[in-house]
């Protein structure tokens, strides 16, 4: 089975074909049969592509595996409702935002771990900024998308933020916001 995406051009690199077919031959096989748990929605996150000449391009596999990565989070958390049941899931959901807020109420500039001199890290202005977001939607339920998360960029500077610190923050922010749909699906 092949898929077809725009390629990057004779000049630029882009994602081996091959493997994208693979992947996502393996993934739609896997998500036909819901009893197989080969593939979750954390290793659809984490796959990662060889870059070739004239491959696919990035943009558009990205965009095709963010949602295929939703597509299975939700199938996961649809079956995880069903196994520990509803209260249990908001209550998981409550634990998650109050992680978050916890993060969010610290002081500005401090609300993660500062790269020391001279490397760089993320733009603390912009990831304080993100977190006025964050912490505006846990409070009254502003409108959020996952989708306007994982495209969320920060700039670097000297002594910035820990990258890993706040990818690790985006991350769980995008689980809650799942876990949010999914209750706020189940409540239709």
């Amino acid at each position: 089975m092949s898929y077809e995406f725009s390629r990057a051009g004779d000049r630029k690199r882009g994602y081996d074909p091959e493997q994208v077919n693979a992947f996502l031959a393996f993934a739609k096989d896997q998500f036909s049969n819901p009893l197989s748990q080969h593939l979750t929605a954390e290793s659809v996150r984490t796959t990662r592509f060889k870059l070739v000449k004239n491959g696919f391009s990035i943009s558009a596999v990205d965009a095709a595996m963010e949602k295929l990565e939703d597509v299975f989070a939700s199938r996961e958390l649809e079956q995880t409702v069903q196994v520990i049941g509803i209260q249990a899931f908001k209550n998981l959901l409550g634990e998650g935002q109050e992680l978050l807020a916890n993060r969010v109420a610290r002081k500005r500039r401090r609300k993660f771990k500062h790269r020391s001199f001279p490397y760089r890290g993320y733009n603390r202005r912009q990831v304080d900024k993100f977190c006025i977001q964050v912490a505006t939607h846990l409070v009254d339920g502003s409108e959020l998308s996952v989708k306007q998360v994982r495209l969320i960029a920060f700039k670097t500077q000297r002594g910035g933020y820990a990258e890993y610190q706040v990818d690790a923050f985006i991350e769980k922010f995008v689980e809650v916001l799942q876990r949010e749909n999914i209750i706020e699906k189940i409540s239709q």
